[in-house]
């Protein structure tokens, strides 16, 4: 029976029905917003720099006149040359129409002249590349002429070297078919030149020409194994006179008889035949020594 009465009590206290605690808007006053305020600021007394409301209200400023702008310098002189060139072209128009020409008349007028300078540029063009032709032309005359120069001198520097050399090329020649080692002499006397050489067996001979006086001399090379001592008992006591002279010169003993002589030098006897007075000893002393 409590226990019966302790439920129904709960329960009728959770359906019971309470008035609301929520603020009712009929009785509660609308906050006020910030525009509805009046602020009020008071003035200090040691502000004195700003103008007072009413001076700012009845202050009225005094607008200052525009300055004009001043045209720039050269400006001014464009429009100037403008203007005299218009003025220019004024004038030639009323002397054009002053002395009868027409429009047309004046365009014909500007038409041929501008036809003749063409024509006269044109010319000129025509002229210079003729003269560039002309020049090229000179230019490769020029180069035929400096190319057939420059032959000319190499064969006439070939024929030199060939003639300078001739000597030593045919006396190579020679000695190859002789078999010995034949030499040309450095030193040849002045006004004589090499006519010929002949060559046989183990002997090459050189012939010499003076054409001016007409005089003749000969170098015999052989090949022998002979020495002075040698030579001088099979050759030269036989074949000279007996007042023969010995000169002694570079390791050489040269026997001389007037203008003939004989020596021996590297297995080889050389020998000069001339006639009387044709050389002198200094002249076969030199020959002796330049072989």
């Amino acid at each position: 029976m409590y226990k019966s009465d302790t439920t129904t009590t709960a329960k009728s206290a959770h359906r019971q029905v309470k008035s609301s605690t929520t603020l009712n808007r009929r009785y509660v006053k609308r906050p006020m917003r910030s525009t509805d305020v009046a602020v009020t600021i008071k003035k200090s007394p040691k502000v004195s720099h700003f103008a007072s409301p009413m001076m700012a209200s009845t202050t009225t400023k005094t607008a200052e006149p525009i300055a004009q702008a001043e045209p720039h310098p050269l400006q001014m002189t464009a429009n100037e040359q403008m203007r005299m060139r218009i003025s220019t072209n004024n004038m030639n128009a009323t002397s054009g129409l002053v002395s009868g020409m027409t429009a047309k008349q004046m365009k014909d007028q500007a038409i041929q002249k501008a036809l003749a300078n063409a024509s006269q540029a044109t010319k000129s063009e025509t002229k210079t590349k003729a003269h560039h032709k002309m020049s090229k032309m000179h230019f490769g005359w020029g180069r035929v002429l400096l190319a057939l120069s420059c032959a000319a001198v190499a064969v006439v520097a070939i024929v030199y070297f060939v003639n300078l050399n001739m000597p030593d090329i045919s006396l190579r020649v020679a000695a190859m078919n002789t078999g010995i080692e034949a030499s040309y002499p450095s030193y040849v006397p002045r006004d004589f030149a090499l006519t010929d050489i002949s060559s046989e067996d183990g002997k090459v001979t050189l012939n010499f020409r003076n054409s001016a006086e007409n005089k003749r001399f000969t170098l015999t090379e052989e090949r022998s194994s002979w020495d002075s001592n040698a030579l001088l008992n099979n050759y030269i006591r036989t074949d000279f006179a007996e007042n023969y002279a010995t000169i002694r010169e570079q390791g050489l003993t040269i026997y001389i008889d007037n203008s003939n002589a004989a020596w021996v030098n590297g297995g080889v006897v050389y020998k000069i035949h001339a006639e009387n007075d044709v050389l002198t000893k200094k002249q076969i002393k030199s020959i002796a020594t330049s072989l």
